[in-house]
Parts: structure tokens; sequence; C-alpha cells
């Protein structure tokens, strides 16, 4: 009789537990064979991903990645640490709510980042644990005579449901590397970008009237996101290892179907297209006995706009669960220019279920976020000492600190200064003081058309105007910048410009005092009065002047400003041995002090590798003494090409001239030797090469031609 009333009480159990699992798998997916083992683990957490239709594989940027794709986290490089906390309410007063938290190794190191290898590549790792639970509350047991039933094998009288998740996540880029993938040429440049690979495990409990359950789950994701942050791809494999509950009483045997989902997401920076995401989700492994699901979604930041309206709009729609959802965010840090202060995900959706029915979710999450746009911006500028013409930067040695830039544009910028757009003018810079570093090392026989040279130009100019563009627009608002490092990136950008053969671009700038770029702020003012600022402007805007025909206006600009300066002299007696009046060039080098030659800061036209154009002023005037006197009387302008390895023995002129000691040796025996014709040769052949390099920007004696014979 015992043994009769305890086996009624199982089966009623069972047929109660069955009844729940359906009941639950029917709220969370509409489909006939609802009430899988496991169900709950497929609802769905976080209101940002469900207001995208749960199209979130591909971007999983907070701390949903751990349910989502593990390998999101990899957004915690940027982002720091998150922390979420999701309710969704169900039908009969139960609810699904998800508990999370993930960091990023590298937040422990903030203060001191270390040195060792082994350190730095532990900062790379990133980890999170976080808890889902479902309860569908108390229920009373019966028996066949409908008697209450307690104690005995009917004690538990709830059905509970959780989950802990513990995932990391890590980049493969040292491993892209090593296999060449991401190298900047070919096909490594079209795929350039950061792949990282995530793996969780899941420790699942379930109560089901007293029946304990329990199962380990391992999820497997990647993610890439290209480094133009155009698209990103996402795969998660869940639930792979496919496991089967076990329980303190063998009733049942039922196993978690594996699933996986592929995803992208696609953010066009066009205009006002600048804050829109759209992200698509497919499911090419569908849980056994289910249909493939495809999901879609779309996000709008208004924050992109401008950053004072921290407001996202998003909307989604998926196959199998909701018809159509609605979200919406908003990120008072932004606002206010706190860190710490918690965002609001709030979403709506339309439930697919056999009961029609509607609910509404909602989460909170709280980054805490020492990682802003500031803290890698900084990061960068102590990567990046103060460039030299001795030592300028390469994109090789830069490349960290062209990490952590890339890092502070698409950070967030919680602050009142534009650190986004200033990371933007600080990559350009380097790749600007990298191609002249490129042109310092590489020789006329390795480099040879000077087009390909002004392409490059031309895409640092690009860089400086329509990207940076971009982030200044997403920093709207933001008054606040490093008004120095603004003066030298317009400097640079010019120079850009007219390496580029575009001075017209860079004249307009200039002849506008900056008005017309940027910022539209007048250089002048930000660079105070800082003589030496003033001349540099004026310098450029001669140079500019010449270079677009403008030759009258650019004599008449130096003659007028920079006409008692070491720097003007240089280039106006320039202009005028292009033009061939050489008594011009004399007259102007008269005076010139040979002791102050070396090129202001940030200052690099033409392009040198000993920063000096003392060389160049004696090169001009022993060239126009030759011009100037017969072949009989040229011992003068012999004595004046003697100066030059004398005075400047490391000059491009010293190399150039002393080169396997044929050049400035050969001008003499041919003086000596009375054979003027050959001397005449070697003249014309030097002056040729002069303005051929100087023509390209450079007087990098590596730039001349040496066939002088």
């Amino acid at each position: 009789m015992m043994y009769r009333a305890i086996s009624t009480q199982v089966a009623a159990m069972i047929l109660t537990a069955a009844l729940v699992l359906h009941l639950t798998g029917d709220i969370g997916h509409a489909q006939g064979n609802a009430g899988q083992a496991g169900e709950f683990l497929r609802w769905g957490t976080g209101a940002k991903a469900m207001g995208l239709g749960r199209a979130f594989t591909s971007i999983s940027d907070d701390a949903s990645a751990l349910y989502w794709n593990p390998a999101g986290m990899s957004a915690l490089r940027r982002t720091g640490g998150t922390f979420m906390f999701m309710h969704m309410p169900l039908r009969e007063g139960a609810s699904l709510n998800y508990l999370a938290g993930a960091v990023p190794v590298r937040l422990f190191f903030v203060g001191n980042p270390g040195t060792s290898g082994f350190v730095r590549g532990l900062q790379d790792l990133k980890l999170g644990v976080g808890v889902l639970w479902h309860s569908l509350g108390e229920f009373q047991l019966f028996d066949n005579a409908a008697v209450p039933q307690s104690g005995g094998a009917s004690a538990g009288t709830s059905t509970d449901q959780s989950a802990v998740y513990v995932s990391a996540s890590y980049p493969l880029n040292s491993l892209l590397r090593r296999s060449g993938l991401s190298s900047k040429s070919g096909f490594g440049k079209i795929i350039a970008g950061d792949l990282d690979v995530g793996l969780t495990a899941k420790f699942i409990q379930q109560d089901l009237f007293g029946v304990g359950l329990s199962a380990t789950s391992f999820d497997l994701g990647f993610k890439y996101a290209h480094e133009s942050g155009f698209f990103n791809l996402g795969f998660t494999w869940r639930d792979l290892n496919q496991p089967t509950f076990s329980r303190t009483a063998n009733v049942l045997q039922d196993k978690i179907p594996a699933n996986a989902v592929l995803g992208v997401s696609v953010s066009p920076a066009l205009g006002y297209l600048n804050g829109l995401m759209l992200s698509f989700d497919y499911g090419v492994v569908a849980p056994a006995g289910r249909e493939q699901e495809v999901m879609f979604g779309l996000e709008y930041d208004f924050s992109r706009i401008n950053s004072e309206w921290p407001v996202k709009l998003r909307l989604g729609s998926n196959s199998n669960h909701e018809s159509i959802t609605f979200g919406l965010n908003f990120s008072p840090e932004i606002l206010l220019g706190r860190d710490w202060l918690p965002s609001a995900d709030w979403t709506y959706g339309n439930d697919r279920s056999s009961f029609d029915a509607t609910g509404a979710r909602y989460s909170f999450s709280v980054d805490r976020n020492p990682f802003t746009s500031r803290y890698w911006y900084q990061a960068a500028m102590a990567e990046l000492q103060a460039p030299d013409c001795h030592d300028l930067y390469t994109a090789r040695s830069a490349q960290q600190a062209l990490t952590f830039l890339r890092y502070s544009e698409t950070s967030k910028n919680t602050g009142k200064r534009a650190y986004r757009y200033e990371a933007a003018l600080r990559s350009a810079d380097v790749r600007f003081l990298s191609l002249l570093r490129e042109m310092q090392e590489t020789q006329l026989v390795d480099d040879p058309d000077p087009e390909s040279r002004a392409d490059r130009f031309r895409s640092t100019v690009q860089a400086y105007t329509n990207r940076a563009r971009r982030f200044m627009r997403l920093d709207a608002g933001k008054k606040e910048l490093d008004r120095e490092a603004y003066f030298r990136s317009f400097l640079f950008a010019m120079q850009a410009g007219l390496l580029a053969n575009e001075p017209h671009e860079s004249l307009a700038a200039l002849e506008s005092d900056g008005k017309s770029w940027g910022k539209n702020l007048a250089v002048t003012t930000i660079s105070g009065t800082s003589a030496t600022a003033r001349r540099t402007l004026d310098y450029l805007k001669a140079y500019a002047l010449y270079k677009d025909g403008r030759k009258p206006e650019a004599i008449r600009l130096v003659s007028d400003n920079l006409n008692e300066h070491q720097l003007g002299k240089f280039l106006l007696a320039h202009i005028f041995f292009l033009e061939g009046e050489y008594q011009e060039v004399l007259q102007t080098l008269q005076e010139v002090d040979l002791n102050t030659s070396a090129f202001p800061a940030d200052l690099y036209l033409p392009l040198t590798t000993d920063c000096s154009f003392g060389d160049e002023v004696l090169f001009l005037r022993a060239a126009s003494m030759y011009y100037l006197s017969s072949p009989e009387e040229s011992r003068e302008f012999l004595n004046e090409f003697a100066k030059i390895p004398r005075f400047f023995p490391d000059s491009d002129f010293a190399a150039f001239l002393t080169n396997g000691q044929t050049l400035l040796t050969g001008l003499v025996e041919s003086y000596q030797a009375g054979d003027f014709e050959r001397l005449a040769k070697t003249m014309t052949r030097i002056t040729d090469a002069y303005i051929r390099a100087f023509s390209t920007g450079t007087v990098i004696h590596d730039y001349f031609s040496l066939n002088t014979n």
C-alpha cells in the first residue's frame, strides 16, 4: 500500500514536471515540440540583444556576451568592466532573471601594465561570470483522491532552473601575425582586424518538485571585427557537448541539444547613417526537431549625430520567437560625463507563443569603465615621443600606439574633450610621419615612381579630412582639445597635401587661416602669438603659392613676412634658382647665417635627413656663382662647393658630393685640366638632380641621380 502511494505520488510529479516543461517551453518558443531539456537556456538575455531581435552573435559587446557569444567580451578591451542585471517578466508571476559581470584582466594592471611578454599577454584575457535563473514558484501536489501531499518523495513543491556561466575570451591576432594573414598588404590588408575566441562553461541546475537535475555544458564562440569598424562576424556553437542531465532520482534521461548560430553586423559610416547598425543572425544548426531560426535587428545611435543625445533606438524580429521587438537605451553617463553611471535598456516584444501574449523586458547594465577614449588616447601618447626630424616614426615602431588610438576612436567618450577626434588626428599624424621616414630610408632606385608616393600622401590627406571628420561628428558638442597638437596636425596635413602634388587644397586651408579645415578654428589664434608658428605658416603658404603657379604672390609673401628670417631667405632663394634668376639668389643669401639653418619643429618641406638647409644654401650659392661666371672664372664656385662637406659633413649634399669621392673631386679635376665641357656637363646633371629631388618634396641625397659620369 505504501509502495503504491509513493508510486502514485511519483507519477503525479512526473506528469506535473512534464506539463511545466511544456508550459515553460511554450513561453519561450512557439514550437509544437517545445519543452526540450534546458529549454530556459534558449529564452534569451539582455534587453539590448532582445531589442535587436536576438541578432546579437556578431555584436555581443556587454555582459550578455557570456550567453550569446563569449568571444564578444573582446569589446572589453575598449569598454572596461561591465555588469548587467536583467529582469524578464513571464506569465503567471514567473520571471527570467540574469545577473552577470565581465572584466578584462587589464583592469587590474591599469596603474602598472608591466613589461614582460607574459604579463602583457595575460592582460589580453577577459573573464566573465553570470547566473541565469527562472522560477515558476510553489505548486501544491495532490494524490488521486485530491488529498494535499507533503513529505516523502513529494517534499519539493517548486520548479526552479538556473545556470551559472563562467566565460573567458582571448585574441587570436598573434596567431594571425605568425601565419602572415594580418600583414598590411594583399589579402592581409583586406581582412585586417581583430579575431577573438571565447569559451563558456555552463553549470546547470533544475529542481522539479524535489527532483534534482544537473548538467555541465560548453559554448564556443568566435568574433571578428574589421579594423574599419564597418562590419563584424560572429559564430557561436552552444551546448556543443550535448550533455545529459544527471539526476538524484533516475526518472528521465534528457539530452540538451546543440545549436549553432552565424551572425554578421554592419555599421555604415556614411553621413547620418553613421549611427546605424544592422545585424543578421542565422541558425545554421537548429536544436533537434526545431526549425532553423532567422533573426534581424537594427539600431540607431543618436549620439553619433550629437554627443548630447545619448539615446539608441532598436527594432528587431525573428522567425521563431518574437514577431517584432522595439527597444530603447539611455546612457546618462555620456550626458553627465560620469563613466560609473548605469545605462538602461528596455525592450518590448510581441511573443509568437500560442497564448498570443506580449510582454516587456528590461535590463540595467553598469559599466565601470576606466578604458574610455581618454584612457586609450593617453596610453597612445605615452607610446609616442615627440617626433624629431632625425627620428621620425615608422609604422612598425608606432604599431602599439596606433592600436591604442584605434581603441580611443571607438571607445565611449564621457568627458568634454573631443578625444575620439583627436585620436583620429594623431593616427593621421603617425601615418604622415611614417611616410616621411620611408622616404628618408628608401633610395630612388627602389622607389622610382613619384606618383605612387603622391598617392600615398593623398591617402594621408583623406585620413585628415574624411576619416577625422567622422570622429569629429561623434564628438559633436565637445569643445575641449589639445590646441598645440591640433595646430601640429594642421601643419602635417598641409605638408601632406603639398607632397601629394595637390597644393590647391592646402593653399585654400592656409589662406583661410585654417577655418576651412577640421573644426574651423583660426590656427593663428590656436598657436597663440608664437613668432615661429607664424613663420612656419607663412613658409607653407608661400611654398603652396609657388607650387600652385602663383610665383609673384609667393615672392611677395616671403618678401613681406619672411625676408628677415633664415627660413624665408632659403625659400625665396630657391624660388629664384628654379626660375634661373641667379643674381637674386646670391643677393638673397648674402647675409644668411649658416649656424642657424635648422628647420623649425614640425616642418619637413623639403624633407632632409640632416634636418638643416645650410648645405642647400651653400649649393644654391655655388651653383648660382657658376652660372653667372665664365668657365675660366669658376674657382670661386668650387670653393663654395668645398665648404659643404667641410661645414656640414653629415648633410645630404655632403653625402651626395663625396659619394665615392667622384663628384666633388671630378669637378676639381675638370677645372684643373681645363675640361670645361665636362665641368659644364657635370654641373648640369647635379643641378637637374637637385631640382628633380626638390620637386618630390625632398632633398635627401639618395633621391639624387648619381649618373653624372
